[in-house]
């Protein structure tokens, strides 16, 4: 089963027990839990053996991963879709990024709202520009509006027509390596 880890590290974490923020929530997990965390943290992970099948069951039950049977590019696309993406504190730094990269961090940072998996690759499959009237909180309005409209207001009528979008694997990837360079958190 293929999954990711949701959820910060917290300061008080150990190798034996890693405390999970996530929310407002502060969660303690050692031995088996924590190691299939810790594998998830950064990238996408593999359950190998039915001990850790089990303990990221225990984890998906407790919000810290979400996981789907096959490992393809769809499974990627519909697990960090279930994810809130937001930027992290190195955000704001964004020499040694590709284009890509930069565009999706500038989004992240300046969206005024946290933007879904399925909102990023929409504005990057319809070359949105990040033009000030549609960023920062006073304007996320009308990024809003632009994103959803009748076509896509309905439940999970955009998240189905970004599944193939002809940019979805190239914004995954992106976003996954923002995450590796510890640009973004998943939560």
């Amino acid at each position: 089963m293929i999954y990711i880890s949701k959820g910060i590290a917290g300061k008080a974490s150990t190798t034996e027990l890693v405390q999970v923020i996530r929310g407002s929530q502060s969660i303690c997990l050692s031995d088996m839990e924590a190691g299939v965390w810790l594998k998830g943290r950064f990238s996408f992970a593999y359950s190998q053996t039915p001990d850790e099948e089990r303990a990221l069951q225990h984890l998906i039950r407790m919000g810290l991963a979400e996981a789907e049977a096959e490992g393809n590019e769809d499974a990627k696309y519909w697990i960090l879709s279930r994810c809130i993406c937001c930027p992290a504190k190195a955000a704001k730094r964004s020499f040694g990024l590709s284009e890509g990269e930069k565009t999706i961090l500038f989004w992240l940072v300046n969206a005024g709202l946290r933007l879904s998996t399925a909102e990023l690759v929409y504005l990057l499959e319809n070359k949105v520009e990040a033009k000030p009237e549609l960023l920062h909180s006073d304007n996320r309005q009308a990024l809003v509006e632009l994103i959803y409209t009748a076509d896509t207001i309905r439940d999970n009528i955009l998240e189905n027509k970004m599944a193939a979008a002809v940019c979805r694997d190239s914004v995954l990837r992106d976003m996954l390596s923002l995450l590796k360079k510890k640009k973004i958190l998943i939560l």
